[in-house]
């Protein structure tokens, strides 16, 4: 085995350990280099008077960061502890006070005090989730989805690949 078959092995192995033991395999849910348009998302929460957001399996940070330089309060919560690490020295490095991503599971974390989620789940996961939403969420909070319905949620649009839910 030569050098650059042991080092691709390495991060093979590293990228691939999270996903074997801690759950889903990181995937972005939206194109960063401007294909698509967040703001249509902040201006809706912004109407409906929404503050503090929440993104359930937050990656590499993308959502919260942008979320917060928008102005929201701006959480994650992510199971894979590198990517964890990966989106807190993004928010550091940019100096954002009103973004916080915390390693943790998004079965365990408590809704109650949020107005917005997003979540970028497959539907298996949106089914048990518009039951914790429900649970949870506060009436008039609202869900968005990269992509895969809720069931039993008042769908409100739909914003480009985004699915714009109230509780």
């Amino acid at each position: 085995m030569n050098f650059y078959e042991i080092i691709i092995g390495l991060v093979v192995f590293i990228v691939a350990l999270p996903v074997l033991f801690l759950g889903a395999p990181f995937l972005p849910s939206y194109i960063k280099n401007g294909k698509v348009k967040l703001e249509s998302l902040f201006n809706l929460l912004r109407e409906n008077s929404c503050k503090k957001f929440m993104d359930l399996g937050s990656g590499d940070g993308r959502v919260v960061i942008d979320f917060a330089k928008a102005g929201f309060e701006s959480y994650g919560v992510e199971i894979n502890p590198l990517l964890v690490l990966w989106s807190k020295l993004k928010i550091k490095k940019l100096g954002l006070k009103n973004a916080e991503i915390k390693w943790g599971n998004i079965w365990l974390t408590d809704l109650s005090g949020f107005d917005s989620v997003f979540i970028f789940q497959y539907k298996t996961a949106n089914k048990m989730l518009a039951k914790k939403f429900k649970k949870e969420l506060k009436t008039g909070a609202i869900v968005i989805s990269a992509g895969f319905p809720l069931e039993g949620i008042e769908l409100m649009q739909k914003a480009g690949p985004f699915l714009i839910y109230k509780t």
